[in-house]
């Protein structure tokens, strides 16, 4: 600024640094924004006029409906059609909260609602959509429409509260990597509901309907995550899974169900495994009559005011000789433990030590006597440990702490860490 009060150019003042960013990136920083705000950069200047309507990533989710209500623009079925209309290029992906639909628009019927969705599913599965994610009303009514199951440009597939039911012609989603599925109704076709995926490399099934019926094909399998299922799933479709590294099991379906063991049993999934590297369990088997040789990262949900649980969570870790990791989760805590106390006191509960493991974390720890004895076992049973974590919610009891510092170790150098959930991260990876 000159005396006279004249601006004076300085270099770099007219210069548009964000224009001249690669395009990647720019698309990159609109994908971060609201799809109605990334809109709204087409009034910059001529060159963004069309950036917006040419991302290869469309999320069309609750936080544009209640964009859409604060402006008094509550028609979120006419706003998704606008932004598709408008659209140029593929869709790479493609994430809809189908389920703003009851609210915005309480006239449709269920018909309705459904042509809408399968006419937007349509569209973007002829545009090269990799990345597909629906989230639909909790009345499962929803049947997922043959478009779905006839795009071959699928890589990754998220599905929630809909009916799952595949033609009789379908081919198979040919480069599907990721499949998770939450609430869904499986119904066959025939005898089975059949997924071919041959490059599936993680599936995720969560709180799922009609389990029973499911068979999936892909030998490529890598991880399997299985929750709250309303019925037993029978585990022999995966029985070919070569790859499996990780398993996480949160039901006990698999087992309970006695007429179906022979089919449906988590031992026999786990001995078809040959390379199995992560076991995440709520409900532990009962018994394991073989090896786990491969097995080094182990995650459990036990209940310590039960004897059965402790034999069984004992038992899977004394059949893990290469197990180099375990984590605990203490579920439930009683008074009435004096069979396990002196279950925890025999030798055999653990006779032979646990050379391989180095880390332990207990989480949830609530200090009972049981836990202290649990500690004190895998302390005096483990000569490689090198970090042992243990975290509660509560404050922590000094009384408590000193008792677990004067515990034995077979390993000297073993560190000890004691503490609320809040002040502790549990990597044991450090």
């Amino acid at each position: 600024m000159t005396q006279d009060g004249e601006r004076v150019a300085v270099e770099g003042d007219r210069e548009d640094r964000i224009s001249d960013l690669p395009r990647n990136v720019i698309d990159r920083i609109l994908e971060l924004l609201p799809v109605q705000d990334a809109a709204r950069t087409s009034i910059l200047s001529r060159k963004w006029r069309y950036i917006w309507a040419m991302l290869p990533s469309l999320v069309l989710d609750v936080y544009l409906y209640l964009g859409l209500r604060r402006k008094s623009r509550s028609n979120f079925k006419e706003a998704v059609d606008d932004i598709l209309l408008m659209h140029m290029g593929n869709i790479v992906k493609f994430v809809l909260d189908a389920y703003v639909l009851d609210d915005s628009e309480a006239c449709f019927s269920s018909y309705d609602k459904s042509a809408v969705i399968d006419r937007w599913v349509l569209y973007v599965t002829r545009n090269g959509v990799k990345e597909l994610a629906l989230c639909m009303s909790d009345d499962n009514t929803y049947r997922l429409p043959p478009s779905i199951f006839n795009c071959l440009t699928l890589t990754q597939l998220m599905l929630s509260y809909c009916v799952f039911k595949p033609p009789n012609s379908l081919v198979g989603f040919q480069n599907l990597i990721t499949l998770a599925l939450s609430k869904i109704t499986f119904v066959p076709t025939t005898s089975f509901c059949v997924i071919k995926a041959p490059r599936l490399a993680s599936l995720t099934l969560i709180g799922c309907h009609g389990t029973q019926y499911l068979n999936i094909v892909s030998p490529g399998l890598e991880s399997l995550d299985i929750y709250d299922s309303f019925y037993y799933i029978l585990l022999n479709c995966f029985m070919n899974c070569k790859n499996l590294r990780v398993v996480r099991v949160g039901i006990d379906g698999v087992v309970s169900y006695p007429e179906h063991n022979e089919k449906s049993t988590l031992e026999k999934l786990l001995v078809s495994v040959p390379a199995l590297e992560l076991l995440s369990k709520d409900i532990v088997p009962n018994g394991l009559p073989f090896t786990l040789n491969c097995l080094w990262h182990l995650v459990l949900t036990v209940d310590f005011d039960k004897l059965g649980p402790i034999c069984c969570a004992l038992q899977l870790i004394k059949n893990s000789p290469n197990l180099s990791k375990l984590e605990i989760w203490v579920h439930v805590i009683s008074d009435e433990v004096e069979a396990v106390l002196k279950y925890l006191d025999t030798p055999s509960c653990l006779e032979r030590t646990l050379d391989k493991l180095e880390y332990v974390a207990i989480s949830d720890f609530k200090s009972s006597k049981v836990e202290l004895s649990f500690v004190k076992l895998l302390l005096s049973r483990t000569p490689s440990l090198r970090r042992m974590c243990i975290v509660q919610r509560t404050d922590i009891d000094i009384d408590i702490a000193l008792e677990l510092m004067r515990f034995p170790r077979a390993s000297p150098r073993a560190e000890l860490f004691y503490s609320q959930h809040k002040f502790l991260a549990l990597d044991m990876d450090v």
